[in-house]
């Protein structure tokens, strides 16, 4: 979770450095609205480092937290599952002793505080077989896991309407969310990850990565001249496509999109490109191409050194 993290419903799409401003509006799920704010970079030490508040301003409203800390149980084999409740997010970090651990912060809205307890005193945790999950069977309640991890984890985390967070992490992970977030920063190993509704934020320069968006933009911030792993391929069907790269890129670098997609190359926008009906192709950095990104519907935009193409493929 990046700087200027800030977070709101419709579908509790806690965006996480990948919306710029907040407005909360009700869903079906929820009663009030739920809003989640953290300002600041590095890792989370207590769930007072972010802000979980339903209701907004003049709504008599009352949020009750909770926060409760464990030792999260390893699996035998296979990976550590993690379930945050329909209306949760995860947020992996490297944990301080070289085990296991989770910060469970919660959170309930009511027009009482006692009522907004009474759905905190429902919430369950389950911490055995590999699984770590949050569950009620109220509606206005939301939990964030903050995992803390050793290195080389193999974790399957999935959400329906939160976020997904890894920040220097390494291992093996599969992530998967309908309409919350995805942000992957400082990680390294095998990543697989697909959203259907959410954008997709990745800064980093390694490991092999899969990302994949239905509706949702996808940012890919390569914050070195070079790549080392496999590759990284990132694509979305509906959404816009950004890169950022340094000036002094070496790592090749393909860019797909369709004719139809508007670009912007460095601040200007650039409409040049092939017939109608031909794909769009940018190619940057002067190595073997190992960072692919794609577009199926969406726009272009490219930050760094001026690309080669658009060219007829």
């Amino acid at each position: 979770m990046r700087t200027g993290q800030v977070a709101r419903v419709p579908a509790l799409l806690l965006a996480l450095g990948l919306v710029a401003t907040a407005t909360s509006s009700k869903t079906h799920d929820f009663n009030y609205n739920f809003r989640l704010d953290r300002d600041h970079d590095g890792p989370i030490t207590s769930c007072s480092d972010f802000e979980m508040r339903f209701g907004q301003d003049g709504d008599d409203i009352v949020t009750v937290r909770r926060d409760k800390t464990l030792v999260v149980k390893e699996p035998g084999s296979g990976p550590l599952r993690v379930r945050p409740g329909e209306h949760g997010g995860v947020f992996v970090q490297p944990s301080t002793d070289g085990g296991y651990s989770a910060l469970v912060c919660m959170a309930a809205g009511a027009r009482s505080s006692q009522d907004a307890d009474a759905i905190l005193d429902q919430v369950q945790i389950e911490n055995t077989d590999g699984t770590l999950s949050v569950s009620c069977p109220e509606s206005d309640w939301a939990a964030y896991i903050v995992l803390s991890v050793p290195p080389d984890v193999v974790l399957d985390l999935g959400t329906t309407n939160g976020p997904l967070n890894l920040w220097d992490v390494s291992g093996n992970f599969t992530l998967r969310t309908t309409n919350g977030p995805i942000s992957i920063a400082g990680t390294n190993g095998v990543v697989d990850a697909q959203t259907q509704n959410g954008p997709i934020k990745f800064t980093g320069h390694e490991g092999d990565v899969r990302l994949e968006a239905q509706n949702g933009p996808v940012k890919v911030t390569l914050d070195d001249a070079t790549w080392t792993g496999r590759g990284l391929d990132a694509s979305t069907q509906n959404g816009p496509a950004k890169l950022e790269a340094p000036d002094s890129l070496n790592a090749g670098v393909e860019i797909h999109g369709s004719w139809h997609s508007p670009v912007k190359v460095n601040g200007a926008k650039s409409w040049r490109g092939v017939g109608p009906g031909g794909p769009r192709y940018y190619r940057l950095g002067s190595g073997p191409v190992l960072v692919r990104l794609s577009t199926v519907n969406g726009p272009l935009e490219i930050k760094g050194p001026e690309p080669a193409g658009p060219v007829e493929i």
